[in-house]
């Protein structure tokens, strides 16, 4: 499905100013992608995102190992017998080589879903241990440039989303957004609503004293003492779905609103610091990546569509990969036109990048 992606201007105010027309212009067109070294792994392996602090420092993280037999009876049912547990997979590029870790307390059998990468020595994954058995549970881990520890989550909700500043973490956990530092664990108070089915889908931060955060009832946005909601003028039902915060004059936002009864448009906007302009929407509510040479970039993690923004609407970018492989996830180099992509086949990892 290939929605339009012509541009849609709105003239209503937000807190005394308004949405406005105009996404920036495009960027130059940026470096083909080409296949990339990946790393090596046990057969049955795959990555399912990456995070990078710089060229010569990028973090995956997915899982290898796994055996399964998928079957099929006609009239009768399908599904898979779980031979072999999958290993979880945490792999570290230098510049030149790949190299593997073993993250603690995973006992073998754990995918890794998300990774974080604030700096060298400041790195949180998350995953789901025993994903295939009859009590799977939450993981999370830190690397602090020496040695992985893994961390309790708490309660009895499941962290993600990880976003790190100098000082500790925040973490989506369940409905409510959590925040880890010096050891221990504080929700925060979000003005989440007393209601069903509300979730923080996505947190970004820009420094200690600002970051945002997605979530279902609204835009909320630290300001190194509180969260609080953001309101986007004509959008009041909106349910944010993806945040990316660039800088204190650059954040978007993808979502859903009703349109009426039954039926709902994505949407997405942008924030120059002063008021916020209504953007080309995604394909699909896609995780945002900015690259340092301006361009914005949306990947599907589920499908492994890619897509760019070239000014007012969005240009399908087909990677290089195999038929039987997708992209799971993408970053950016900081400071640099890089983008990097990992993936999966039935087989091996995948990585594709413009360097």
């Amino acid at each position: 499905m290939r929605p339009s992606l012509a541009l849609r201007i709105a003239a209503v105010g937000i807190v005394g100013a308004g949405l406005v027309a105009g996404p920036p212009a495009a960027a130059a067109e940026p470096a083909p992608l080409k296949t990339a070294p990946a790393p090596w792994l046990w057969p049955r392996s795959g990555l399912e995102a990456v995070s990078a602090t710089g060229p010569n420092d990028v973090w995956a993280v997915g899982y290898q190992g796994y055996q399964g037999i998928d079957w099929s009876v006609p009239f009768w049912g399908a599904g898979t017998i779980h031979v072999l547990p999958p290993k979880p997979a945490v792999v570290r590029w230098n510049g030149s080589s790949w190299r593997t870790y073993d993250p603690p307390g995973a006992g073998g059998d754990a995918v890794l879903q998300e990774v974080e990468a604030r700096t060298p020595s400041d790195v949180w994954v998350t995953g789901t241990l025993r994903p295939h058995g009859r009590q799977p549970a939450p993981y999370l881990a830190h690397w602090d440039g020496t040695r992985w520890q893994q961390v309790q989550g708490p309660g009895n909700c499941a962290p993600r989303n990880p976003a790190a500043d100098s000082s500790g973490a925040w973490f989506s956990c369940g409905n409510d957004l959590y925040r880890w530092q010096d050891g221990q664990w504080t929700m925060q108070e979000t003005g989440r609503p007393d209601r069903c089915c509300v979730a923080v889908n996505e947190i970004s931060v820009v420094s200690d004293d600002a970051a945002w955060a997605a979530s279902t009832w609204g835009l909320l946005k630290w300001d190194g003492q509180t969260w609080s909601e953001v309101p986007v003028a004509g959008f009041d039902d909106a349910r944010w779905i993806r945040v990316l915060a660039v800088s204190a004059d650059e954040v978007w936002a993808t979502g859903v609103r009703s349109t009426g009864g039954s039926t709902s448009e994505r949407l997405m906007v942008r924030w120059d610091g002063r008021t916020w302009q209504e953007a080309p929407r995604t394909p699909a509510n896609e995780a945002l990546v900015k690259t340092g040479d301006g361009t914005l970039w949306g990947v599907q993690e589920y499908w492994g569509n890619l897509y760019r923004l070239d000014g007012t609407s969005w240009t399908e970018v087909t990677p290089p990969t195999p038929d039987d492989g997708h992209v799971t996830g993408g970053t950016a180099i900081p400071g640099s036109p890089t983008l990097w992509l990992v993936g999966k086949t039935p087989d091996v990892p995948l990585v594709v990048n413009n360097r």
